[in-house]
């Protein structure tokens, strides 16, 4: 397969390949053909759960936060957070 850069393109891969960030420009490239496909991925399990959120508000599975529930909400969380770092220090023996 042959690719066809521009020149600042081009100027770009040299000076990192220069600096020995990468060994060649097929390194290069390749590491970011890899990350594209990387970025495709999560992209794709991000639009899922995106869809997935929306069908649940769509069937009413959501709760409505006020001022007074969302300090509530909060507490819940640290304490499961307390709770959870209690657990893994019991199981580390880490003091702390």
């Amino acid at each position: 397969m042959t690719v066809t850069l521009t020149p600042e393109l081009e100027k770009l891969i040299r000076e990192k390949i220069e600096r020995g960030e990468y060994e060649s420009a097929d390194a290069l490239v390749g590491q970011a053909v890899q990350r594209l496909l990387e970025e495709d991925t999560v992209r794709d399990e991000i639009r899922l759960r995106i869809e997935a959120a929306e069908a649940e508000i769509d069937s009413g599975q959501y709760v409505e936060y006020d001022a007074g529930t969302i300090q509530e909400l909060a507490r819940n969380v640290h304490e499961r957070g307390l709770k959870k770092l209690a657990v893994e220090r019991d199981e580390t023996g880490s003091p702390g």
